[in-house]
């Protein structure tokens, strides 16, 4: 259906029409200086040919896609728009078709924070929803993962439903209401000045090692299912990270600030994907695990206090380790630009091992 906004809704500004103009989450969008004036103009007096997309909510409408078109015209004094909005929708579906519009099918993709944020609560409803089904089955991560796959009506690949369950468990820690850590990860896909970590670096490195990213056998009712508390655990480590380094991560001190230049080097891409592998390891050993199916999912488990104080020494020493420290331009700030086999043998080389964070001198 097209029609106008304005006789659905009466937008006299942004907020009204729900445009979530100022959310770190949004795209970039970017005007040329030259063809502003003219823009503004044509856009007073001439129809839209690619329209806002839209829906009804009550009495309001909600707008999912063209928002800044709809900023602009706002901006420029206009307050009649054309919009092409669905009166009833299946919202799952409508919000399947957005995702994929913004990652599969896309030019420009969603940033990876915001894909995290997005696919990760659909995900998560759907497996709430899975968990409530009353058909007499066990419930089970990995029974959720085949009753996906066998849905016809979302045609999801393995592949597809392997990626969403990892970024489902992705936002689980991200989105944690104690997790201090979060607020240094970029919204964008690349770092910043002010947000060093990104969601590709925590998936190479944090949640490669410590997340458990298969989805697990046990029954959720049984007292082997330990999700919850494995998430709890890597927020836990992730906050040691924050209380023993990026908690004092300063944009503004510059590259020549001591501090700032050991927590650079701490925080580049190939350093904390080499060094979350020894952290790991040594991890493993403070806590006895041997097997391998244990070593592959080192925090699903209940741990004590006591454990988790172990852990925090471990993590103590790994931010204290001296060659952080180097002056500007050392050997280490060339080393770190070489690949994670190449990082993770030069750390090694030079006293960062598995025996060093476990407390043998360095």
């Amino acid at each position: 259906m097209t029609c106008r906004c304005f006789e659905l809704h009466s937008a006299g500004s942004i907020k009204e029409l729900n445009l979530p103009g100022g959310v770190p989450n949004n795209q970039p969008w970017i005007a040329r200086n030259s063809t502003d004036s003219g823009t503004s103009s044509h856009f007073q007096r001439h129809p839209v040919l690619q329209p806002s997309i839209g829906r009804l909510s009550g009495d309001r409408v909600l707008l999912f896609d063209g928002q800044h078109k709809i900023a602009g015209m706002l901006w420029g004094g206009r307050r009649e728009f054309e919009c092409k909005i669905y009166l009833d929708p299946d919202l799952r579906l409508l919000n399947e078709t957005i995702i994929a519009a913004h990652d599969t099918f896309s030019q420009t993709r969603f940033f990876s924070s915001i894909m995290v944020m997005k696919l990760g609560a659909e995900f998560g409803a759907d497996f709430d929803a899975y968990r409530k089904l009353e058909d007499g089955s066990t419930k089970s991560e990995a029974g959720f993962v085949r009753f996906l796959e066998q849905d016809p009506t979302r045609g999801f690949t393995r592949a597809q439903v392997s990626r969403r369950f990892r970024i489902y468990l992705y936002n689980l820690v991200l989105q944690h209401d104690h997790n201090r850590a979060a607020q240094y990860v970029s919204n964008v896909n690349r770092s910043t000045d002010e947000k060093p970590l990104t969601i590709d670096l925590l998936s190479k490195s944090i949640f490669a090692n410590f997340l458990y990213a298969s989805p697990a056998e046990e029954s959720m009712a049984s007292e082997a299912y330990k999700r919850e508390q494995e998430i709890e655990h890597v927020v836990e480590l992730m906050n040691m990270l924050h209380d023993q380094a990026l908690g004092s991560w300063n944009a503004k001190a510059g590259a020549n600030d001591f501090n700032q230049r050991r927590l650079t080097r701490l925080f580049r891409s190939k350093s904390a994907m080499a060094w979350s592998e020894l952290l790991r390891d040594a991890v493993c050993a403070k806590l006895d695990l041997i097997d391998q199916e244990d070593r592959a999912r080192p925090l699903y488990r209940d741990l004590t206090p006591e454990s988790m104080e172990r852990i925090k020494r471990i993590v103590e020493r790994l931010v204290g380790w001296k060659m952080w420290n180097s002056p500007a331009n050392a050997e280490i700030d060339r080393i770190l630009a070489d690949n994670k086999t190449a990082v993770k043998e030069w750390l090694k080389a030079n006293g960062l091992t598995t025996g060093y964070l476990l407390g043998a001198a360095a």
